[in-house]
C-alpha cells in the first residue's frame, strides 16, 4: 500500500525560477497547480491590512502590496497571459478566478521570500544579473532570438528583468530553507499489515494472536510488497494516525488495529534510529514541508493586501 506522501517537488517557486532560467524554449511555460495538495504551498491569501496599519502608498497601479512592497499589475496581468499559455494542451482548464489567485498566491511567496533574503544580506547584483541575461542571449543564439523570445512570453526588458531578479533572490532564500534539513534525522523502518475492512483486519489480528508470522500475514494481505513501509522520518508518512503508531513502538513490536481514511493497518517496528540517512525522496518531502512551514509563517506575519478583483 503506497503511504508516503507524494515527493515531486513542484513549489511553485521553485519551477518558476527554472524556467526563468532556461533558455531551450520558445515560450515559458508558467507553473500548474500543484497537483499534490499534501505537500501544497498555502493558496488561500487574503488581505491582512490592519486598521492601524496603513499599506504604503505607491504611484505604481499594484496588484498587491507586500509589506508595502507592490507587485505591479502590469506584471501579474503578464503573468496571467504566460499562466494561460502553458494551459494552452490541457482538456480541463482552471477558470480565470483560480488562474488569477494561482497566479496572485505565487508572486505574494516570491516577493516574500526576496524579502527574506535581502533581510540575509543576499540581492542579486547588476553584475550577475546581467551575466545570467548574458547566458540566455548565448544560449538562444543572438539578441534578436532574446528579444523575440521575450516578446513570445509577454515580456518587456524591464519587466524580465525584475522577474528574473526576484526569481533569482527567491531561489537563493528557499535554498537557505532547504538547507535546513539535514542529512540524517529520527527515522522508522516498519511494515505492515493493511485491510479495507475492519473484519479483514481483526481476522489478521487474531492470527498474530495464534502465532501466525508478521512476515506471512503481510504478504498474504499485500502481496505487491509484503506490507513493506521501510525508513521513513516524522512528517512523511501519508497518513500522521499511521506514522504517530510507528513513532511511539519498541522495535519488535506491533501495534492494535489502526484506522485509516483508506482502510485498516497493523504496524510493526523493525528499526528505530535517532540519525538516519534521508533517502533522496525523503529529503525532497521534507524540504518542501519546510518551505510550506515557512511561508505559512512568513504570510501570518506578514501585511499582505490584494488589490484585484
Amino acid at each position: 500500500m503506497f503511504l508516503r506522501k507524494p515527493v515531486t517537488f513542484l513549489a511553485l517557486v521553485v519551477i518558476a525560477t527554472a524556467l526563468l532560467l532556461s533558455t531551450g524554449c520558445e515560450r515559458t511555460q508558467i507553473p500548474p497547480v500543484n497537483p499534490t495538495p499534501e505537500v501544497t504551498i498555502p493558496t488561500a491569501i487574503a488581505s491582512t491590512a490592519t486598521a492601524t496599519q496603513e499599506p504604503t502608498l505607491t504611484s505604481i497601479p499594484a496588484a498587491a502590496l507586500v509589506n508595502g512592497e507592490p507587485i505591479p499589475l502590469s506584471y501579474f496581468n503578464n503573468e496571467v497571459w504566460r499562466y494561460r499559455d502553458s494551459l494552452a494542451d490541457k482538456a480541463v482548464k482552471p477558470g480565470d478566478a483560480e488562474i488569477s489567485q494561482t497566479v496572485i498566491n505565487f508572486l505574494i511567496e516570491q516577493q516574500l521570500l526576496a524579502q527574506e533574503a535581502h533581510k540575509n544580506g543576499y540581492a542579486l547584483s547588476e553584475a550577475d544579473l546581467q551575466a545570467k541575461i548574458d547566458g540566455l542571449i548565448a544560449g538562444l543564439g543572438s539578441q534578436q532570438a532574446f528579444e523575440d523570445w521575450l516578446t513570445n512570453n509577454h515580456y518587456d526588458d524591464a519587466e524580465f528583468r525584475m522577474a528574473l531578479t526576484l526569481a533569482s533572490e527567491a531561489a537563493w532564500q528557499r535554498d537557505q530553507i532547504s538547507a535546513t534539513i539535514p542529512d540524517a534525522v529520527e527515522q522508522v523502518r516498519a511494515r505492515q499489515i493493511f485491510a479495507l475492512t475492519p473484519e479483514g483486519a481483526q481476522r489478521a489480528l487474531t492470527s498474530l494472536a495464534s502465532g501466525t508470522d508478521f512476515s506471512t500475514l503481510a504478504w498474504e494481505y499485500s502481496p505487491e510488497s509484503g506490507g513493506e513501509l521501510g525508513w521513513f522520518p516524522r512528517g512523511y508518512l501519508l497518513y500522521p494516525e499511521v506514522e504517530a503508531a510507528a513513532f511511539s513502538l519498541e522495535v519488535g513490536a506491533r501495534s492494535e488495529i489502526i484506522q485509516s481514511e483508506i482502510g485498516y493497518h497493523i504496524i510493526e517496528v523493525q528499526a528505530h534510529e535517532s540519525a538516519h540517512p534521508l533517502t533522496t525522496d525523503a529529503r525532497i518531502a521534507l524540504q518542501t514541508k519546510a518551505l510550506q512551514d515557512w511561508l505559512s509563517a512568513a504570510i501570518a506575519n506578514s501585511q499582505i493586501v490584494i488589490q484585484i478583483p
